[in-house]
């Protein structure tokens, strides 16, 4: 009876094996988790600086404030200080990645 219980943890552990050696292998390219966030890698994710220009109406004729965001940071901590704008439908461009070593333009832009 230990045989056989012996046998079938075995052929589990082989297929568990195989099934784990099949997986692919994380890759290290540079992706967006989401809005306003670039990683570079898995576990290096900045927030993203823009240029931001704010219209009055739909058709983006008429020009009401502009202005571009900060890098800041305190230690390790890096974040990015938003300037005040009127309110209306605002066109953002990114500009840079703001890292510790400072700002950072990808090559993918």
């Amino acid at each position: 009876m230990s045989w056989k219980i012996m046998g079938v943890a075995a052929a589990s552990l082989t297929i568990s094996t195989m099934v784990g050696a099949a997986a692919p292998m994380p890759t290290l390219q540079q992706y967006y988790p989401g809005e306003g966030i670039y990683c570079m890698g898995h576990s290096a994710c900045y927030p993203i600086a823009y240029q931001r220009e704010v219209y009055s109406d739909a058709a983006l004729t008429n020009l009401i404030g502009s202005g571009s965001d900060d890098c800041t940071q305190s230690g390790s901590m890096v974040w990015i200080t938003t300037p005040q704008l009127p309110t209306g439908y605002e066109v953002k461009t990114p500009m840079w990645v703001c890292t510790p070593s400072g700002p950072y333009e990808p090559l993918d832009w």
